[in-house]
């Protein structure tokens, strides 16, 4: 492992077991550079590792500070549309059940949510993510195979994106997103141990690849407390992203 991540693993255990608690500032990359024996080129890249993992926030004039979201590790950053696996990774150990996979046409709401016609067909995966072997959500995705080529139930059971990404070399742009609460389904009470009459956090999402494609349509739906969604205004933070 190269020095940064040996770093980065350390301050990402210390952000974890409250060493450096939310909202605390880290010390200045020269600080961190004496106490590693390293160059500050060297913390820069450490940090950025806990940059892309939402863990601190970076603000200029401010310095850099512990994210809100760090402590509970089953939070999430509106901006965070990289994938559960790649947003726990690091952290907790993400395992996928396959529930559903097939392939059929759009309907006319996937077909406006995916801007694909009537006959372009569509991946249709349902998926139990697990995070430390408790069930953290329900993922229900549609995929126009036009986009998404070779998508395999083996890899469903996997990171998808990672597969779009390091596989069919596609670079994953904007998403937005809709976050609503609602009553629990029976898939809910099912897969996630939902009770009658507890809430679900659902989030809607349309995700676009770099070159403006969208390329998936899901819904996430949450137990209510497996962690929330939370929202920093852009003006405090570059990290944030319109929903």
């Amino acid at each position: 492992m190269s020095q940064y991540k040996e770093i980065a693993t350390t301050l990402k255990n210390r952000i974890k077991t409250g060493d450096y608690e939310t909202g605390q500032h880290l010390p200045s990359q020269k600080e961190l550079a004496d106490e590693f024996g390293t160059s500050r080129v060297t913390i820069q890249k450490a940090l950025d590792e806990l940059s892309n993992a939402n863990l601190i926030l970076r603000r200029q004039g401010s310095g850099t500070t512990v994210a809100p979201n760090s402590q509970s590790t089953l939070d999430i950053l509106s901006s965070q549309y990289e994938g559960t696996t790649k947003l726990f990774e690091g952290r907790n150990k993400v395992t996928t059940q396959v529930l559903n996979f097939e392939i059929r046409l759009p309907n006319p709401h996937e077909q406006k949510r995916l801007a694909i016609s009537s006959s372009t067909p569509v991946y249709d995966v349902l998926r139990l993510r697990n995070v430390d072997k408790e069930p953290y959500e329900l993922d229900h995705s549609i995929m126009p195979l036009s986009v998404i080529q070779n998508l395999t139930e083996e890899i469903a059971s996997g990171s998808i994106y990672k597969f779009i990404e390091s596989t069919l070399n596609l670079k994953i742009g904007s998403s937005i997103r809709k976050i609503t609460a609602d009553t629990p389904q029976k898939n809910d009470q099912k897969y996630l141990k939902c009770n009658h009459g507890e809430p679900i956090l659902q989030v809607s999402q349309t995700v676009h690849l770099s070159d403006g494609r969208a390329f998936e349509y899901s819904q996430t739906r949450h137990r209510y407390d497996k962690g929330g969604v939370i929202v920093i205004n852009n003006s405090l933070s570059s990290n944030s992203l319109d929903v």
